[in-house]
């Protein structure tokens, strides 16, 4: 039996991976809405939120690959008006009324312009973070203080980056659980203490690989990849950019890759000093542990993928 309440605590200690774990969608989809009104299911929210969107949804992702659709929320919102956020386009809809957000995203999906309703290009970074505290008691502990210190942190971008509270973002057993658009980089476990560390690392372009979950246009294996290669990068302080290729799978429980490590303009180590390419071997492992709060004493086995090779130390 566990002795913590949290499957987040839980989750961390009995050391579930982060990397390839982040929700990915070919489409991702944002709607304001006071976070007053949210339900255990977001897209079936009160106050005036329009029904069937979730089976919306669904149908577009047959046409259009993966939507996916959250909520989010701030202090100043009502429920007279939305504004919609699509990525990785980077374009919105703004004062939208609930009855007329159909109508919106179908014209957008099947790109139809509107006089009506003319998108604009988003001009704020915009870093979700879950506070959805009636889906899972994690999201709220952990969630809206990780939200409250970032707007905290950040009162002085706030005309370049807003903070937003966002419905479930999968993965309530990693809260708080995060992503920033436009990168589309997915957190997970991030304390208020690494804030500052975050920041830092965002503002030089790269991810915080030590709560980095992977990127959420990167799909499956890619995914894990990639996030375990940002890892490597990280430990070694490189400043440079990661990409996957070559990726193979061996049979059901192994694939390889290559991945390749390109420097950026401005990194203090050439080129010459960063090892252009690695391969990279992978394997499952079972780790047994809670699938939420309300179940904590169930476990629950999970596949997860792990880095089966072992990387040189001796290069810088």
């Amino acid at each position: 039996m566990s002795i913590s309440k949290f499957c987040s605590i839980e989750t961390r200690q009995i050391g579930e991976p982060l990397a390839g774990t982040a929700p990915y969608a070919k489409h991702f989809v944002l709607i304001t809405w006071p976070k007053k009104y949210w339900q255990y299911d977001a897209l079936e929210s009160k106050g005036g939120f329009p029904t069937g969107l979730k089976k919306w949804m669904k149908s577009q992702s047959a046409i259009s690959g993966k939507v996916s659709v959250r909520l989010v929320s701030r202090k100043e919102l009502n429920n007279e008006s939305v504004d919609i956020y699509i990525y990785p386009e980077k374009i919105c809809y703004l004062n939208i009324k609930p009855e007329k957000i159909f109508g919106v995203l179908n014209s957008h999906f099947i790109n139809e312009c509107s006089l009506k309703n003319i998108p604009k290009i988003i001009k704020k970074d915009q870093i979700l973070v879950c506070t959805h505290g009636r889906h899972d008691k994690c999201c709220a502990k952990f969630g809206q203080e990780l939200a409250e210190n970032l707007r905290d942190q950040l009162k002085d971008q706030q005309d370049k980056i807003e903070v937003f509270d966002s419905s479930h973002l999968g993965g309530h057993r990693f809260a708080p659980t995060m992503i920033d658009f436009p990168s589309g980089s997915s957190y997970g476990h991030l304390t208020s203490s690494e804030i500052p560390d975050y920041l830092e690392s965002r503002k030089q372009g790269m991810v915080y690989a030590e709560a980095y979950r992977g990127s959420v246009f990167l799909h499956d294996l890619i995914q894990v990849a990639e996030a375990y290669a940002q890892r490597f990068r990280y430990s070694k302080k490189w400043n440079c950019q990661v990409k996957i290729s070559d990726l193979e799978s061996l049979n059901e429980e192994n694939f390889m890759c290559v991945a390749s490590f390109n420097s950026v303009k401005n990194c203090i180590l050439k080129q010459s000093e960063i090892p252009y390419e690695l391969k990279l071997k992978f394997k499952l492992k079972g780790y047994k542990g809670p699938s939420g709060c309300n179940s904590i004493n169930q476990s629950k086995l999970r596949k997860c993928w792990e880095l089966d090779t072992h990387l040189p130390e001796n290069i810088m």
